[in-house]
């Protein structure tokens, strides 16, 4: 291999290593700026930059850490897509500093009297350290800027692209090879798959090299980094051989559902076939007693809180809708929830009157004539959905889980979609990872994508997602993109 080879396959980090890397990056670059604001304000004021400081100064260097690091993280700033774009990036750190300086603005004047603003003295040994926080967030949008700069320039160049074989070019093999075509760091070198008749093919312009004997050919003529297995059937032995080989000679050995999963946050249900087993949230935690219990304490954290905002909003909604058409304030309808158990949702109405006139269950679709106008407005803000709180309250949902389904569609759709029931797995919740992904569904189509993110959902849940989902979900809400 050439130096420019041998220094191009360093480049090429794998998925895992390119997350952690940016976390690791940001991380040191928070805690580096934070540190650089003090020991300058200290010095400007004439203090020690001891550890007594720090102690001093640790409430707010604890808030400016945390406020940065869920920035970034509810800003989708470690999605690897996106990662590669500068100016993307450089709009984010500048909207999460923005954020960051407005909350720290609206602690500074609620705690500080007028009277300390007035008599503000900037001259040395006087000047206090308060000032610190907003010269830190300006010191750590700076660095994490040249940071993010750096590492999509290096690392969205083509050199530092993985060098991917697909090892099958059925069904699955092109809907992962659709997925990395739209991913910057990913180079799809070709399929290799035993079926003579595909060999003369090209799928997506790229080509099928040949059988699996000849794998190891293919990785040291064409510096292949990475195989994704991508059949759904059994593997024979000299097939699997012939992968284990490739191991050996240090190629990374994928299964196409497994990155599939961590390009998308979706679970390949249809694409599984024999390995039917990462569909379902098996894993066990070792916490499990500690993690329903602090997911409950959120639920009712944050249940009385939006308790709260729905009595304090109920008459002026109800008050509209009552206006805007006639009928009912409220709409009830039966859900199935976790272990197909049934329960009674209440929701605003937000479509005409009798919008079900033949009894037959039908989907929500995009502009439905049987939204009102007031109704509209509701599913955009999602205040359609606030009186389900009381069913959060009640244990009944959860702040964050898949949506509660209709038993009829529930009857239909498990018919149609394999491992739909896996959703019932799951307390089912006001907003979910679907939700804040893809939004209301009206076809099969939409339900079997909605599946894939909840079954994401459900195999990787932990408090830390939830919050992160109920971030996006304030998202949503302020933008006013529901439907």
């Amino acid at each position: 291999m050439t130096t420019t080879s041998i220094l191009a396959s360093r480049l090429r980090l794998e998925f895992s290593e390119r997350k952690l890397l940016l976390r690791l990056g940001d991380l040191t670059l928070i805690g580096f700026g934070v540190v650089v604001a003090v020991a300058f304000w200290s010095r400007f004021a004439q203090r020690p930059f001891d550890s007594s400081l720090l102690r001093e100064q640790l409430p707010w260097v604890v808030a400016i850490g945390t406020g940065w690091a869920l920035c970034l993280a509810v800003l989708d700033m470690y999605d690897l897509k996106r990662a590669v774009n500068v100016r993307w990036c450089l709009q984010r750190i500048g909207l999460s500093a923005v954020v960051i300086g407005l909350f720290y603005l609206i602690y500074f004047f609620i705690n500080v009297s007028p009277l300390a603003v007035a008599n503000f003295d900037p001259s040395p040994g006087t000047t206090p350290l308060r000032l610190a926080p907003a010269a830190s967030v300006l010191a750590i949008a700076g660095l994490l800027a040249l940071w993010r700069t750096g590492y999509a320039t290096v690392l969205g160049s083509a050199h530092a692209r993985r060098r991917v074989l697909v090892l099958g070019a059925g069904a699955a093999g092109r809907t992962i090879t659709e997925t990395l075509r739209a991913h910057p760091h990913f180079e799809i070198v070709g399929f290799v798959d035993d079926d003579p008749r595909k060999h003369s093919l090209r799928i997506y312009d790229i080509p099928v090299l040949g059988g699996h004997q000849r794998m190891l050919d293919y990785i040291e003529s064409r510096h292949i980094d990475e195989i994704i297995v991508a059949i759904s059937a059994q593997v024979s032995g000299s097939l699997f051989q012939a992968i284990m080989d490739c191991h050996e000679r240090g190629v990374t050995i994928t299964p196409m559902p497994l990155l599939y999963e961590q390009l998308t946050g979706k679970v390949a249900v249809q694409h599984i076939g024999s390995q039917w087993y990462v569909a379902l949230p098996f894993e066990s935690h070792p916490c499990g007693t500690l993690s329903r219990l602090s997911k409950r304490l959120l639920d009712l954290g944050c249940g009385a809180i939006l308790f709260v905002l729905f009595l304090a909003t109920a008459p002026l909604i109800a008050l509209a809708i009552k206006l805007d058409s006639p009928g009912p304030i409220f709409y009830r309808q039966e859900r199935m929830g976790m272990h197909g158990k049934t329960f009674t949702v209440t929701k605003y109405r937000s479509m005409v009157q009798n919008a079900e006139c033949d009894g037959q269950a039908k989907w929500a679709a995009k502009d439905d004539p049987r939204v009102t106008r007031v109704g509209r407005i509701l599913r955009k803000t999602r205040l359609d959905e606030l009186p389900q709180v009381i069913n959060v309250l009640k244990g009944e949902m959860s702040m964050v889980g898949p949506r509660p389904e209709r038993p009829q569609f529930i009857a239909q759709l498990h018919k149609q979609i394999p491992f739909y029931r896996t959703r019932l797995a799951g307390k089912p919740g006001l907003t979910g990872w679907a939700q804040v992904n893809y939004g209301y569904g009206a076809t099969v189509e939409d339900a079997l994508i909605k599946l894939q993110y909840d079954l994401y959902y459900l195999k990787h849940q932990s408090i830390w997602f939830d919050l992160k989902i109920l971030l996006k979900t304030f998202a949503v809400v302020f933008k006013m993109r529901g439907q």
